[in-house]
């Protein structure tokens, strides 16, 4: 198997860092753990392809961690992972550059999708001039394949996310509402309050 890119996990719970190590190894990526966003800081130089991180790490949050990885490597691709299900958390990391994210508990297959389609997104970047992305100045892409401007509000980024993800789990929405971490229910009063705008913009 031909794969040799260099993972940083940073994860406070031992026991999930060292199972997310195990998984990564075992499709010969190289992983390096850390329990903390400071070890995390500290070993940036090492010339990471990716790195993925909890929300949560004890004193300190994946969310401060992704804004100051990015502020200084911003071409390397970070995933957040999040317990909590909240959409209100996973739209804050896409917003702050997040290339993608996932709620807990981690589905091995869809860990190692997101994993292999950052990491693609990112070679596709480094491979091309800047110029020929097809994006105007100041518009982010995320390797979820959700594009926005850089002041995008919040709600534009959410209903991007959950619409990728509808598209992704072929329409079901009880497997969207279980990958965004949120209730069928939230998903559906969502989709209505969006059908019921759509409908009175062209009435």
């Amino acid at each position: 198997m031909e794969t040799s890119a260099n993972i940083l996990i940073v994860e406070d719970q031992p026991a999930e860092r060292e199972s997310l190590a195990r998984l990564l190894r075992t499709e010969n990526y190289q992983v390096h753990s850390v329990a903390n966003a400071t070890c995390a800081l500290e070993s940036i130089g090492n010339q990471f392809d990716l790195v993925l991180s909890d929300v949560r790490l004890g004193g300190s949050s994946g969310l401060d961690l992704l804004k100051m990885w990015k502020s200084r490597l911003p071409a390397t691709p970070f995933i957040l992972m999040t317990a909590f299900g909240e959409i209100e958390t996973a739209v804050e990391a896409v917003k702050a550059g997040a290339d993608d994210y996932l709620v807990k508990p981690i589905r091995p297959t869809e860990l190692l999708a997101k994993i292999a389609r950052s990491l693609d997104a990112a070679r596709k970047r480094a491979a091309g001039p800047a110029s020929s992305n097809g994006h105007h100045n100041g518009e982010q892409e995320s390797a979820n394949g959700l594009h926005f401007a850089a002041n995008a509000p919040l709600e534009e980024i959410e209903r991007a996310a959950i619409e990728r993800t509808l598209e992704d789990c072929k329409g079901n929405r009880t497997h969207a509402a279980q990958a965004l971490g949120i209730s069928v229910r939230t998903l559906q009063r969502k989709l209505k309050a969006w059908n019921a705008e759509a409908e009175a913009a062209h009435s």
